[in-house]
């Protein structure tokens, strides 16, 4: 039987994750503000520049979802005596809060999309500088979310937790897990083809919804192990 803290202590972790992806999907600020930038060609990152009417939305969505990503993992902790994997999970989490929330204090001096001027800038000086610990935190952020993702699958494998809710969780990790990936690979062909002016904008902001969607469908789908119900078991012994 599972304890009355455990259970209150999860469904508080499940509102936290819930409310992280949520505030994670900027594409809802985007609609908000009637898609201000290009979504083709155009990084998230520029609705929160500071020259934007969105900067402070932007960056106030991402430093509260980093936050309660980070509370969310601290209150799980207890789970991580189960086993490795989900310890593995609840940094990653984290990992990923904090990214986020340091990207918000590095915020981009302007929008490169939209100004050729600004995207001239980012080759040099303190705006150059600044894009790059941007950038770090950004990637920070990824590895966090791509640790996360094979995190998720690895405690579904090894639990073979059955059931609809860990089978969308298992989905949307590995949708995110693939996502993730080809977006990286995006910016890479990018970055050596020279086109700075051309973002996989569509890639992130697929890639993106579909992280927030993890963050709200792991905690059903993990259930069991947050919960701390039983030990992690073998596949061919689940319920």
């Amino acid at each position: 039987m599972v304890d009355e803290s455990a259970q209150i202590r999860y469904r508080l972790v499940q509102g936290l994750m819930i409310a992280a992806g949520v505030l994670y999907c900027s594409l809802l600020l985007e609609l908000a503000a009637g898609f201000p930038i290009s979504l083709r060609n155009s990084m998230l990152s520029d609705l929160g520049a500071l020259d934007q009417p969105t900067s402070l939305y932007a960056r106030g969505m991402d430093l509260t979802s980093g936050i309660l990503l980070v509370v969310a993992a601290v209150l799980a902790r207890s789970a991580a005596r189960i086993h490795r994997q989900v310890a593995a999970l609840l940094i990653s989490a984290a990992l990923l809060g904090i990214g986020t929330m340091f990207t918000v204090f590095l915020p981009l001096d302007c929008a490169p999309s939209l100004s050729r001027a600004c995207l001239e800038s980012e080759n040099g000086g303190r705006a150059g500088f600044a894009l790059l610990l941007h950038a770090t935190f950004s990637t920070v952020a990824g590895v966090g979310c791509v640790s996360m993702a094979v995190c998720v699958l690895l405690i579904l494998r090894r639990t073979g937790l059955g059931g609809r809710r860990s089978l969308i969780a298992a989905a949307m990790a590995g949708a995110t897990l693939v996502t993730q990936i080809w977006l990286v690979i995006a910016i890479g062909l990018q970055d050596l083809k020279g086109d700075d002016a051309h973002q996989p904008g569509i890639i992130q902001r697929v890639s993106v919804v579909l992280v927030c969607l993890m963050m709200a469908t792991v905690a059903p789908g993990l259930k069991q192990a947050l919960t701390r119900s039983e030990s992690l078991q073998p596949v061919g012994r689940s319920r």
